[in-house]
């Protein structure tokens, strides 16, 4: 049996320091480094329009964030 290590958000920070993940897509989630691939023009567009409308429903009581990176705990 294989027993793999998770990776925390500081570890995943300090990496991106040293220059480990440049040019890479790579993101956290749930202790791995996943890569991801990259973004099509139909994927953009429905972001696009999904951001949108959660604007005009949210009235400025929320930010609306668009394809930019979170760090959440």
């Amino acid at each position: 049996m294989t027993t793999l290590a998770k990776w925390s958000v500081a570890d995943y920070h300090r990496m991106i320091a040293a220059g480990i993940l440049c040019d890479r897509r790579v993101e956290l989630l749930v202790g791995d480094i996943v890569q991801m691939s990259p973004e099509g023009r139909l994927h953009a567009s429905r972001i696009r329009k999904v951001a949108n409308y959660l604007r005009s429903l949210l009235n400025d009581l929320a930010l609306v964030s668009e394809a930019h990176p979170i760090t959440l705990d």
